[in-house]
This record gives C-alpha cells, structure tokens and sequence, in this order.
C-alpha cells in the first residue's frame, strides 16, 4: 500500500475527505428519506382513514383503540418530520433556500411552533411560558421559520431537563427577536459555534438520539431571511437562543424580487437581454455598416 501511495503522481489533487464524507452522508439521509417516505405515506393514509371511521363510530371504538390510534398519530408525525429534516438539510443552503415572503404573524407561529414540539415530545413535564411585546408581524417564509421556531423549542425541551422554558416575541422598528430560554445542561463555550453546522452535537449520542440537523436548519432559515440567530450558554446554566430577523426584505433582496417579477410576467417570452453600453453600441453599428461594404 505505501509503494502504491509513493507511486501516486504529484499532480493529482489531494482529496478533501472532509467534505467528501459531509457529501456522501447528505446523498445517504436523502435516500434514507426517499425509501422511508414511501410506505410512511401510505401508512399515514391508512391512519387517517382510520381515525375517520372510529369518529363517524365511537361507539364502537374500544377506548384501547382509541389510545392506539393517538400513539401510531403521534409516532408517524415524528416520522414524517424526520424525513422533513433530511431533505430540509439538503436544500438548506442558497439559493435553494430563497424564501418565499408572505405576511407572517410571528407570535401566532411560534405558539403553534410551541404547540407542536410539546405534541412531538408528550413526555417532557418542564412549563414553556410565551410571551409576546406588541404585534410582531413581518414577511417571511412561513414553513421556515415554523421550521426553525419549531427546532429551537424542541431543542430547549430535549435539553432543558424538565425545567422552565421561556420563549420571548418582540419587535423594533426593524427587527423581530425571538429568544427561546431553557434552564438545563447548557452548552460549553467550545462547543457553542459548531452546534450550527450539519451533523453536529455536543452531547454523546448514546444518550440523545437525533441527527443533529435542527440547529443547522434553524440557522439556515434565519440566514436566508437576511437574519442571524446565536446562543448565550454556560454549562449547567441552561442556554438562550436569540434570533434576530429583519421585518421586512433588504433593498437588495427587493430588487432582485421585483426583477424576477417582471421577467416572469412576461408570459413565456425569453428575458430581455440587457442594454448595452453606447460604445458597445457603436462597435455594433460599425461593424455591420463595414458588412454592408
């Protein structure tokens, strides 16, 4: 083997496994997700019709049934939103990310937000208290950010140790916050910027399950908004998650959207090809007047 390595021709490139190992694990969660989704979508037909004949029947329903009903309910949902995720973090990153704007209720997101990942971990007993300064209200991306709103709180209960968690909704004149607070284990310094990159943990995976997407996701939707999101964490002192997203698109952003606008509403026709500078113009003019010669 090392003869075959001496042998290798100095030119060729080194590999970059890194990023080859990254590559080669995201194209594996994505046929993963794929095979899964599958049967997963038929099992959730199935569900669905099933829950709808005990409801147009309870009486005859066992309420065994009833409670196995609202188990498999529960389970396939965690599920499906796991293979969300998988295919989330292949799209993550622009401009596959673009967002697109709607006018969003922030609070009334993030208490569905909140509402979800209390129904996706049923056994965890901590109190999650939401409070909301004024109306906060902007154009995002609804999916991402529940996405993202939906893995910060999830986030905080897996790791919050059953204690309080807090989740703050304001506003200035032109940034929304939103900061998800736990009291649990909190997160080492060391640890506190790579908690945003794909596939990374800070804790053993013995004995927290999950594949260490949601942070990415969740900072992938903030950033794609013109946003950022951070933590402020010392270990044993619980963690804070602070989001900050701009209420409306940057002028860049705007521009670029208003450009996509009227090329798409030009019903089928090729963009127009953009003007050119008048000494382009005269090089043009010249050059056929020689032809005509």
């Amino acid at each position: 083997m090392t003869a075959l390595c001496d042998n290798l021709d100095d030119r060729v490139p080194a590999l970059s496994f890194r990023d080859d190992a990254a590559r080669l694990r995201e194209d594996f969660l994505v046929l993963a997700a794929h095979e899964i989704r599958t049967p997963l979508t038929s099992l959730l037909l199935q569900l669905q019709l099933t829950k709808r004949m005990t409801e147009l029947e309870p009486e005859k329903t066992p309420a065994w049934a009833a409670a196995m009903l609202a188990v498999f309910d529960r389970q396939l949902g965690r599920l499906a939103r796991l293979c969300d995720d998988m295919f989330e973090a292949r799209r993550a990153e622009p401009p596959q990310r673009a967002p697109v704007r709607e006018r969003v209720d922030l609070a009334a997101l993030v208490r569905g937000a909140v509402a979800a990942a209390v129904a996706h971990r049923p056994a965890a007993r901590g109190a999650i208290a939401v409070a909301v300064d004024g109306v906060v209200i902007g154009r995002w991306d609804r999916s991402q950010i529940e996405r993202m709103a939906f893995h910060l709180i999830k986030n905080a209960i897996l790791f919050g140790e059953d204690k309080p968690i807090s989740v703050e909704v304001r506003a200035t004149r032109l940034w929304a916050r939103l900061i998800v607070r736990d009291h649990g284990m909190g997160i080492a310094r060391e640890d506190q910027e790579r908690i945003f990159a794909p596939f990374e943990r800070a804790v053993p995976v013995e004995r927290f399950g999950g594949l260490g997407l949601g942070l990415y996701i969740a900072h992938a939707a903030a950033r794609a908004h013109g946003g950022a999101i951070r933590v402020q964490s010392e270990l044993g002192r619980g963690a804070a998650f602070i989001v900050d997203l701009p209420l409306a698109p940057r002028p860049i952003e705007r521009g670029l959207a208003a450009r996509r606008g009227r090329l798409t509403s030009r019903r089928g026709l090729a963009p127009r090809a953009p003007e050119l500078p008048r000494a382009a113009h005269l090089k043009l003019a010249h050059h056929r007047l020689l032809r005509s010669h």
